[in-house]
């Protein structure tokens, strides 16, 4: 599409950039774009659309890690409009493990932070993460750098979209014309912790079996998908017995794709107890992190993902998953 004319940008400021909390939006980042150890991200997924037939079967996805299909990519999104100096964090790939048997796992720190380093990321980076959908791509990626125990890490408020609304300048091209990152220098000892933020299927039957009444389960699919209703990309349709259902992408992001104001967000969340803590999942680990990011912006800090969510856990016919029978049925 063609570039809207955009004044020139700026000369880069010489003094650091500290980050005003984990949500900054256009205005700030056009005004601190090219201060030292800024890295701009780009985090933007293209995924298949799902059948609208509920009859569809449901089945897994193309983008199922081991499936002969190429993953899917916001690459070509990125090449063709972007925010300069932005380089592209991709979920599919470089940031995901080969190995998991589910679409955008959490790597090992090893492969994380060597791809990371790809990227210009460093242990003492300030990280702003931006993508062109819902949101939920960017706090995939802030809460696996949180996971790794890197806290300077902000999303913007709005994405693309509000970048482009508040004129924000962008530059095109084909990754091979740009050039190259600068790879952050290897840091001994990074990542110095790992938080436990993104879990696994065993702390998932822990809390359904009762063994962690401190937790709750939530669900952050939607409702169709929550109850079966709805073709997903997975191999059983349904949710997790015991679990709560809070759509993650439906509650929590006004009409232009920014974070509600503090008290609708509170009223957004209000069904969950506020002095348990809670373990969120969805289909593949990403509109989760939507949800925790919320959690965590209201100070809830005892938030975990289930990082292979519906994906790895309807794969396993041992494990259990429910769904509501329709109204009309």
């Amino acid at each position: 599409m063609p570039l809207p004319d955009h004044p020139a940008v700026p000369a880069p400021p010489t003094a650091a950039v500290d980050l005003p909390g984990p949500l900054v939006d256009a205005a700030w980042l056009r005004e601190n774009l090219h201060r030292p150890g800024l890295v701009v991200l780009d985090a933007t997924v293209r995924q298949k659309p799902l059948p609208t037939d509920a009859a569809a079967p449901s089945a897994p996805g193309a983008e199922a890690a081991g499936n002969t299909a190429l993953p899917p990519t916001g690459r070509d999104d990125w090449e063709r409009v972007r925010i300069p100096g932005s380089r592209y964090a991709d979920l599919a790939g470089a940031l995901a493990s080969p190995e998991a048997g589910f679409s955008y796992a959490m790597p090992d720190s090893e492969r994380f932070t060597a791809a990371l380093r790809e990227l210009g990321v460093g242990p003492d980076s300030r990280v702003v993460v931006y993508d062109d959908a819902s949101r939920m791509w960017s706090t995939r990626v802030w809460w696996a750098l949180r996971e790794i125990g890197l806290h300077t890490v902000a999303v913007l408020d709005g994405g693309l979209q509000e970048w482009l609304a508040q004129g924000g300048p962008v530059v095109s091209g084909p990754a091979a014309d740009l050039d190259a990152a600068d790879p952050a220098a290897p840091a001994a000892g990074w990542p110095a912790e790992q938080r436990g933020t993104l879990v696994d299927t065993s702390e998932v039957l822990d809390v359904m079996n009762g063994s962690r009444p401190d937790r709750v389960l939530v669900c952050a699919l939607g409702e169709d998908a929550f109850h079966g209703w709805a073709p997903t990309r997975y191999t059983r349709r349904g949710h997790i017995p015991t679990s709560l259902n809070l759509p993650a992408k439906d509650r929590l992001l006004d009409s232009r794709g920014r974070f509600l104001p503090r008290p609708e967000l509170e009223e957004a969340v209000s069904a969950l107890p506020a002095d348990t803590g809670t373990l969120l999942y969805c289909g593949g680990g990403i509109s989760a992190t939507l949800l925790g990011f919320v959690l965590v912006l209201l100070g809830r800090d005892d938030v975990t993902v289930y990082d292979g969510s519906i994906e790895e856990w309807s794969a396993d016919p041992s494990l259990p998953m429910t769904r509501t029978p329709p109204a009309n049925s």
